[in-house]
């Protein structure tokens, strides 16, 4: 079992994962605020902001106009949900920027009570529009509450979705489950791919962003063989307190 964790759960604070071969992974400690920054960091950061603050009014125009579209009468019904589509996916990107352009904040201050279960469903949308294979949300009857930063909770289940269906190929199948048990919330992601290392290695910023936010959220993701042949990738959060 491999796994990146962060320091809410027992173990080590968030960590950077890479795949050494013979399923071995080699995990880079990270502060908690995710891995040690380069050289030149605060002007970096300073031009992702301005950046942000750039497009912020780009991204408010496809959502202003997808919705005054969504106002003609006579629109076909499959226009119409691509439209809908396109202002869920505008209004993720705004959450993401305007998350960007607020880190002075401190720790835990963009934290909501959101259902793990409901988080999972919008990625998986998102993820739908791109991948031609199979992509299931097992049912999850009962909300499984955790208090979390959703767009960080978000980001970590779209980049193990990224991964699997990477994996998994546009033939394959990519499986979520939702579950919770001594008061930790559970989603794991399996694949129908080859397993570890058997595909090219990506940018690794995908790592980077998981480890991140596992810190915030103090949350920990586990990596191993799954039954479908693939990997089983599971992340576990604390549940909100009841």
């Amino acid at each position: 079992m491999n796994h990146l964790e962060g320091g809410g759960l027992a173990g080590p604070v968030a960590g950077i994962a890479e795949y050494c071969g013979a399923d071995q992974w080699r995990v880079e400690a990270a502060g908690s605020a995710g891995p040690p920054p380069a050289e030149g960091v605060d002007e970096g950061l300073q031009r992702l902001r301005e950046i942000c603050h750039d497009i912020r009014q780009p991204v408010a125009a496809v959502q202003a106009l997808a919705a005054a579209a969504l106002g003609d009468p006579g629109l076909p019904g499959g226009t119409y949900s691509y439209l809908e589509q396109i202002i869920t996916q505008a209004q993720a990107l705004a959450e993401v920027i305007r998350e960007r352009l607020h880190t002075d904040g401190p720790a835990g201050a963009m934290a909501r009570l959101t259902d793990l279960g409901s988080l999972a469903d919008e990625a998986a949308a998102a993820e739908r529009l791109t991948y031609e294979g199979t992509l299931e949300v097992e049912p999850h009857a009962e909300p499984v509450l955790v208090c979390v930063n959703q767009v960080d909770v978000r980001g970590i289940i779209s980049n193990l979705l990224s991964n699997a269906t990477r994996a998994a190929g546009p033939g394959g199948t990519v499986t979520i489950e939702i579950s919770d048990d001594l008061g930790l919330a559970q989603l794991v992601v399996e694949d129908t791919g080859p397993g570890f290392g058997e595909i090219p290695g990506g940018t690794g910023l995908g790592w980077r962003s998981i480890a991140r936010s596992l810190a915030t959220c103090r949350g920990k993701v586990s990596y191993g063989p799954g039954p479908l042949g693939g990997v089983r990738a599971s992340l576990w959060l604390p549940l909100a307190a009841a």
